[in-house]
C-alpha cells in the first residue's frame, strides 16, 4: 500500500492589480513557502489577511499547496 509523506507547506496570495487591454483582469501572485506543517487553517488565514492589509490590490484568494512523496 502506498503512503504520503509531507514535504512541505506553501501559502499562496492572489491580488486583482488592474485590467489589461483585452480587458481581463491581471493577477499577480506572492507565494510564502516552508509553512510549518502544524500550522492552522485559522493561523494561515489570519497570517494571509495581514500581508494582505500591505499589498496594493483587490484581493482575489489565499492558497495552501501541500507537496508530498508519494512512498511505495
Amino acid at each position: 500500500m502506498a503512503s504520503e509523506f509531507h514535504v512541505k507547506k506553501t501559502l499562496s496570495l492572489a491580488f486583482q492589480d488592474g485590467i489589461n487591454a483585452d480587458g481581463d483582469p491581471i493577477i499577480k501572485r506572492y507565494s510564502y513557502s516552508n509553512i510549518k506543517k502544524t500550522a492552522t487553517p485559522d493561523a494561515l488565514l489570519a497570517t494571509a489577511q495581514a500581508i494582505a492589509s500591505l499589498c496594493k490590490g483587490t484581493q482575489r484568494g489565499f492558497t495552501t499547496i501541500d507537496n508530498n512523496d508519494l512512498l511505495p
